[in-house]
C-alpha cells in the first residue's frame, strides 16, 4: 500500500502542473475563471483540485490548492498551493514569478522563482535545497529560457484555439524541477458523461509526453519505460466560445489509469 500511496502523491502533484495551468482563451477585458477537478484511480476519488484565475489584457495570474481525499488522505495526506503571475508578449504567455509549496506526512516543500524581464536571468529560492543524493541536479542550460509549466501549457492551449492542432513542445521549470514537454495530436473523441459532474461532448486528445532534465527522484517505478504519448491522454474542450479547457486527463500507470476530471459545476466566469 506504501507503493501505491506513494505514486498516488506524485500523480496528485503532478496533475496539478498540468490541469490548473491549460485554459487559453481570447479576450480584451479582465476575466476570472474559477473552476475545479476530481482525480480518481478507478472508482475511488483520491485528490481534488481547484483554481481561481485573473486574466488580463497582457497578464494573468494564478492562485491554486490541491489536496488528498478520503482514504489516500489518510495514508498519504497532501496539500498543495500554487501562486502565479505573468505577461502575455506577441501572443505568448510567459512567467514573472511563481511559487509552489507542498506539505505531506514526510516532508514540506516550497520555492519561489523569478524571471527578469526581456530573457534575463532566473533565480530561485527553496526551502530545504534539493537533495542531490535522491533527485539529479539542475543545469542552467535547462533552467535559461524555459518557462513555467503552466505558462506552457496555456501556449499550447492558445495553439489548439488558433490553428486546432496541440503539437509542439516546451522546456520548463517549476523551481525544483526542469522538464521537456511535448503534445501530440491524437484526433478527437465525443465523450460519454461517465460522472454527474463531468463533461460531455467533442473533445480534441492531446498525447502528452514529459522528459525530466533535473530535480527528479533518482529512482522512480514511473519513469523506468520509455513514455509515450498514449500514456497520458489529455482530452481538450470548448466549454465556453473562446474558452478551451482540459476536461478530463487519463494517465497509465502500474496501479491503474489516474483520472482528472473537471467539475463542469464548479465552472464560473466572471468579465470585470
Amino acid at each position: 500500500m506504501i507503493r501505491v500511496t506513494s505514486f498516488l502523491w506524485g500523480f496528485v502533484a503532478a496533475i496539478t502542473l498540468l490541469v490548473w495551468s491549460v485554459t487559453a482563451f481570447a479576450q480584451s477585458n479582465v476575466m476570472s475563471v474559477q473552476l475545479g477537478y476530481k482525480v480518481s484511480l478507478g472508482h475511488v476519488d483520491v485528490a481534488t483540485t481547484s483554481a481561481d484565475w485573473i486574466f488580463g489584457e497582457d497578464t494573468f495570474e494564478l492562485s491554486a490548492t490541491s489536496r488528498t481525499v478520503g482514504l489516500t488522505d489518510m495514508l498519504r495526506k497532501y496539500r498543495g498551493q500554487i501562486d502565479l503571475s505573468g505577461r502575455v508578449e506577441n501572443g505568448r504567455y510567459l512567467p514573472q514569478s511563481l511559487s509552489i509549496a507542498g506539505v505531506s506526512k514526510r516532508r514540506t516543500r516550497q520555492a519561489l522563482t523569478m524571471w527578469a524581464p526581456d530573457t534575463g536571468p532566473v533565480t530561485t529560492k527553496r526551502e530545504p535545497d534539493l537533495d542531490l543524493e535522491k533527485v539529479f541536479p539542475l543545469s542552467d542550460k535547462h533552467i535559461d529560457g524555459a518557462v513555467d509549466p503552466f505558462s506552457a501549457m496555456l501556449n499550447a492551449l492558445n495553439s489548439i484555439a488558433q490553428s486546432g492542432s496541440c503539437t509542439g513542445s516546451e522546456r520548463v521549470y517549476d523551481g525544483l524541477r526542469t522538464s521537456e514537454l511535448a503534445l501530440h495530436d491524437l484526433g478527437t473523441k465525443l465523450l460519454e458523461k461517465d460522472r454527474p459532474f463531468a463533461f460531455e461532448g467533442k473533445t480534441s486528445v492531446c498525447g502528452f509526453v514529459s522528459k525530466p532534465t533535473g530535480g527528479h527522484q533518482r529512482k522512480s517505478r514511473w519513469r523506468k519505460k520509455q513514455p509515450k504519448p498514449e500514456d497520458v491522454l489529455i482530452f481538450v474542450a470548448e466549454v465556453r466560445p473562446d474558452l478551451f479547457l482540459p476536461v478530463r486527463i487519463e494517465a497509465k500507470s502500474f496501479i491503474g489509469t489516474v483520472t482528472a476530471r473537471l467539475v463542469m459545476p464548479s465552472l464560473v466566469l466572471e468579465m470585470r
